[in-house]
């Protein structure tokens, strides 16, 4: 495997004292040697860096960086692109992990294609590593889709963990690095909307990636800002040129009300999100904006939620009985 091209691997950690270590070691048990590890500690105050010190391998690049907090996380992300000395970039947060054959996998398949992005289908593991659930659960019907096509799923739903990514740096480099928008909390999402628009993703029907769900994340503990990112793909969508709207919408059947209907029930998902945080207010101005603006079931929804505001009820309780009761609603 002489000549191969090197893979920068991106680690952004923060406090993963409890699961860098594995991290570390997937990236060292990896069947394809070529590669470097650029951690990037943003302020940890556990064990994180020490634990990170202990790895003697040239390989992997400790930095350590005053705290900037996850709405100034694409600095660190391009922080670590400046570094990177790959041709490809493959990103791998501090409290994931790889399967050993990952590299290897994904950089056979680059020689085959032009394409801009591969990534693959991942475990979802709770803190203790135990397998939660692996998704997506068919990657092959987003095999052989177009350009138009692939950017139309992106703005309905991302169905790519960044743990399974690996992108040509060129590509990355050619639309400014990473992306984050104002109300986002992360960079995967708008990066590769913008990425879709340059070149060709290539999905692999296999596990590529371990990502962790644990009560830390960002998507736990922050759950109405991740909701309102999500709506970035609705102005990124009417900020197109009308051309481009134009070729989606003759490629993705009825994406305009797929995209309104998106909006929609952001409303009553924010009210849920406001409602878990505690602040009322803004739970029952979401959930009416999605009982007058929606179809008759999500009002009802809406409409539960709303007086469950307003008499302390837990909505949450009650949303997982009925979806046990109705799994595919």
């Amino acid at each position: 495997m002489m000549n191969n091209p090197l893979v920068s691997i991106i680690t952004p950690t923060y406090n993963h004292e409890k699961f860098i270590a594995q991290c570390v070691e997937s990236v060292l048990a990896q069947s394809y040697p070529d590669w470097e590890q650029i951690v990037i500690d943003d302020g940890s105050d556990d064990q994180t860096g020490e634990i990170v010190s202990q790895y003697t391998d040239r390989r992997i690049k400790y930095i350590r960086q005053k705290n900037k907090g996850i709405w100034r996380l694409v600095e660190t992300y391009n922080e670590a692109l400046r570094l990177s000395k790959g041709d490809y970039i493959a990103i791998l947060e501090g409290d994931d992990f790889w399967p050993p054959d990952k590299l290897e996998i994904q950089m056979k398949s680059s020689k085959c294609t032009d394409a801009v992005l591969s990534w693959g289908r991942a475990r979802v593991v709770d803190s203790h590593g135990d397998l939660l659930a692996i998704l997506p659960k068919d990657v092959k019907s987003f095999l052989g889709l177009s350009r138009e096509q692939v950017l139309g799923q992106l703005l309905l739903s991302n169905p790519m963990h960044s743990c399974t990514i690996i992108c040509r740096k060129s590509a990355l480099l050619s639309i400014g690095g990473f992306k984050q928008t104002k109300d986002a909390p992360y960079v995967d999402g708008p990066t590769w909307l913008e990425m879709s628009l340059i070149g060709d993703f290539l999905p692999i029907d296999e596990v590529l990636g371990c990502y962790r769900r644990h009560d830390r994340q960002i998507s736990f503990s922050m759950k109405a800002s991740m909701i309102k990112a999500g709506l970035y793909s609705i102005e990124f969508f009417n900020k197109l040129p009308d051309d481009v709207k134009a070729s989606l919408e003759n490629a993705v059947e009825d994406l305009g009300a797929k995209l309104k209907c998106k909006e929609l029930y952001s409303y009553y998902y924010l009210g849920r999100a406001y409602l878990m945080e505690g602040n009322r207010t803004l739970a029952r101005e979401n959930f009416s904006k999605a009982i007058f603006l929606g179809d008759p079931s999500l009002g009802a929804k809406a409409m539960l939620g709303l007086i469950c505001s307003y008499c302390g009820i837990d909505l949450e309780r009650l949303a997982e009985v009925y979806d046990k009761r109705n799994p595919k609603d």
